[in-house]
């Protein structure tokens, strides 16, 4: 039977089950955001497309199956009850799948040594509510920093290189604990799939300034260090801030077979540019300007557009990776008052749009046709994110649900896609 939308365990759900349930999904839609709608007709008439979309969208034949979805969620201070409450939320929007910061830090301040109480306490309230987790193991400790400095715009800095063993024996450990098989207290749900840093592309998370170089040696470390492990657990690679296909090809060129290295490829494809703003997911830049290499679609200078997601996908097909998937391990469109920035009713019409224009354009051949051209083969998304969080530039408040714990437009919307 033919199947759409996106799912929990399985890749698919019926479309039976869509159609039975448009009528009610859009009727319960119209009464959660109509009352948070701006009064002017404008805003009324953005909530109106909006639920037509939801419409189109549950109703819509998908030929290939749905990515898993499931949504980036913050630790805060690493309370067990504030941990259990926040997945109780993502229950509540119908997920189970939940990327969440793993930080080496909390288990090895002093070196050689580690505490495995904080991330004991992550895994088991996971386990004990029904998480499945994606940990993201970046963060590194003080003693193994390369620059104990950082510029107010920097989240993390880079590990030093004398460090890169350290880390890559902590990934190790890790997974000796926490994986399949693995030694961690009794009770604790194996974690199978684990995110080797975050943003390396980006100096906000490789501060003081990325480096390829940098990356793929210590990415030849953690492959050494895990590699008798691999048969347990699949490593998926660090998100890459858009789909910037000239980072991953500095990190080829720094290494041939670096695609041993991980099984998973992700990708933080976000449809806004600092000089251009917000865009919709279907945008794509002119052929004319930097046309990019035969096959691969628009310019070479702009990473910021949804579709290009497909040129990872052709690059590491070229590049004999080609049975790698893409994970999307981060999406989404922070309310603000900024270029940047979008509305509630626009956060939650843009999700509809974002989602749908994945699963019809990037888990199936998205460009071309015939037997020419290739799938961009995106299996999971992790949408950004279950609440706002603190932010120096104003720009945190991504979330289905806000700073007080109510639920955005986009909250019932997200719930009824899960549906």
């Amino acid at each position: 039977m033919p199947t759409c939308g996106f799912s929990n365990t399985s890749p698919t759900w019926c479309c039976s089950k869509a159609y039975s349930s448009v009528s009610r999904s859009i009727a319960t839609t119209t009464r959660a955001i109509l009352p948070m709608a701006p009064s002017d007709r404008s805003g009324w008439r953005q909530c109106l497309v909006l639920i037509v979309l939801l419409g189109a969208m549950l109703a819509q034949l998908a030929q290939a199956a749905a990515p898993v979805l499931g949504i980036n969620a913050m630790w805060g201070s690493g309370d067990p009850e504030q941990l259990r409450e926040r997945f109780k939320k993502a229950k509540s929007l119908g997920v189970t799948h939940v990327r969440i910061d793993w930080e080496w830090r909390l288990a090895e301040p002093q070196r050689g040594t580690y505490q495995w109480d904080k991330l004991d306490n992550l895994v088991r309230v996971a386990s004990e509510e029904g998480i499945e987790l994606l940990p993201i193991v970046h963060y590194a400790p003080t003693w193994a920093l390369v620059d104990k400095t950082k510029a107010g715009d920097v989240f993390e800095l880079a590990p030093s290189e004398d460090a890169y063993q350290d880390f890559g024996r902590f990934v190790s450990a890790c997974i000796e604990r926490y994986g399949p098989g693995g030694n961690a207290p009794q009770g604790l749900k194996p974690i199978g799939y684990w995110q080797i840093w975050n943003e390396p592309n980006v100096k906000q998370f490789w501060g003081p300034e990325p480096d390829a170089d940098a990356f793929v040696a210590m990415m030849q470390v953690v492959n050494k260090e895990t590699e008798r492990l691999r048969d347990r657990v699949k490593i998926v690679h660090a998100g890459i801030s858009r789909a910037d296909i000239e980072y991953l090809w500095e990190l080829w060129d720094n290494d041939k077979d670096y695609g041993r290295t991980f099984d998973i490829l992700a990708v933080h494809p976000y449809v806004f540019d600092m000089k251009e703003g917000v865009r919709e997911p279907d945008a794509m830049d002119k052929d004319e300007s930097k046309p990019a290499a035969m096959g691969f679609i628009g310019s070479t200078d702009d990473p910021a557009f949804l579709g290009k997601v497909f040129n990872l996908q052709l690059f590491m097909n070229l590049k004999g990776a080609k049975d790698k998937p893409i994970w999307i391990t981060e999406e989404g469109y922070v309310v603000a008052d900024h270029k940047l920035g979008v509305t509630e009713a626009e956060q939650a019409r843009r999700m509809v749009a974002t989602l749908d224009y994945i699963n019809q354009h990037l888990t199936q051949v998205p460009f071309g046709e015939g037997n020419q051209a290739l799938p961009a083969n995106v299996q999971r998304v992790y949408w950004f994110s279950l609440e706002d969080y603190p932010s120096p530039d104003g720009l945190g408040n991504f979330g289905l649900f806000r700073a007080d714990g109510s639920e955005r437009p986009a909250a019932e919307i997200f719930r009824h896609l899960k549906q």
